[in-house]
């Protein structure tokens, strides 16, 4: 049986040619390891700057090449099929725009390692027969705290219309999305903050960064808790593979509903409201609440990784 404990939270080690004191004979200092490429917050604030800037270049690049969103006229309209024509328009849009941020984004985050001479230490990896049941557990672990967080969502403004539908938003959504999301955040800022200050400081960093990116109050609150489920399955498996298959499960259930008109229907409306709900609402919360306690307790020992790899 794999010792999925012992293997998360022990970090690579740098090999001895490259620390020993006889690889380095000229000096002590020599022998210390060398700056991380992701080493604090500066670096972590890179990465999200460099997120944004690319979805904005992205964007002006899609209108040069002739991919315009919906006009006004397209997106009042009374007609359903219009209205439906605009909404496969808008996320055509958006697919298209986003994969051209992510290859903007890619670039320039390759360009930042290669300047500062380190590589990022991107882990895609996954262990043990454990995996599917990892996924699972996290896919159950969000809907809870989506559930938990119903009572609130409802009270903050959210709109997610500009998003559009169709297959261009499951392109978007189901695969751009989750690969560059999580590259940058659970990769690049959470890669930062656990180099300089260990796997909880990173855990929380990247979560809030992830929330605050997306800007509608009410997907802030929800993105900002699923980031952390996101950032355990990174930081404590050492695997992107794991957070971006999970965060791809999570979009594509929110595309399902939303083709089948149940986006804005809640758990409660569903059961409308009597005692089972509430009872399913009190179990789901304290299976979030005990969750995130454990998961910061794991990630609390996984110290900073005093180490790089150079390109």
């Amino acid at each position: 049986m794999e010792d999925t404990k012992n293997e998360a939270l022990t970090p690579s080690a740098p090999s001895p040619s490259e620390n020993s004191p006889a690889s380095h004979p000229a000096s002590s200092s020599d022998a210390s390891p060398r700056k991380p490429l992701l080493s604090g917050w500066l670096d972590a604030v890179v990465a999200v700057v460099i997120l944004f800037v690319a979805q904005l270049i992205g964007g002006v690049l899609c209108v040069a090449l002739g991919v315009l969103p919906p006009t006004e006229i397209l997106t009042t309209s009374f007609d359903s099929e219009v209205l439906e024509r605009a909404a496969s328009l808008q996320a055509r849009f958006v697919a298209i725009s986003y994969l051209l941020s992510m290859l903007l984004g890619f670039a320039l985050l390759w360009l930042y390692a290669r300047l500062r001479r380190c590589r990022a230490g991107l882990e895609f990896g996954h262990r043990g027969w454990g995996t599917p049941i990892r996924l699972l557990n996290g896919y159950l672990l969000i809907w809870c705290i989506t559930i938990a967080l119903e009572p609130l969502s409802e009270l903050l403004p959210g709109d997610q219309s500009a998003l559009g539908s169709g297959g261009w938003l499951l392109l978007s959504a189901v695969v751009l999305a989750p690969l560059f999301e999580e590259v940058v955040f659970r990769g690049y800022v959470a890669g930062s903050l656990r180099r300089s200050y260990g796997a909880l400081v990173a855990w929380i960093g990247s979560a809030v960064a992830f929330g605050l990116v997306h800007l509608i109050p009410s997907v802030v609150l929800s993105a900002t808790l699923m980031g952390l489920v996101l950032g355990y399955f990174a930081l404590r498996y050492r695997s992107l593979w794991l957070s971006i298959v999970l965060h791809a499960m999570n979009n594509a259930t929110a595309c399902f509903l939303r083709i089948v008109d149940m986006e804005d229907v809640t758990v409660r409306e569903l059961m409308d409201g009597g005692t089972a709900y509430w009872v399913l609402y009190a179990v789901a919360t304290a299976i979030a609440l005990t969750s995130l306690v454990r998961m910061g307790r794991a990630l609390s020992s996984q110290k900073c990784d005093n180490y790089s790899r150079e390109v």
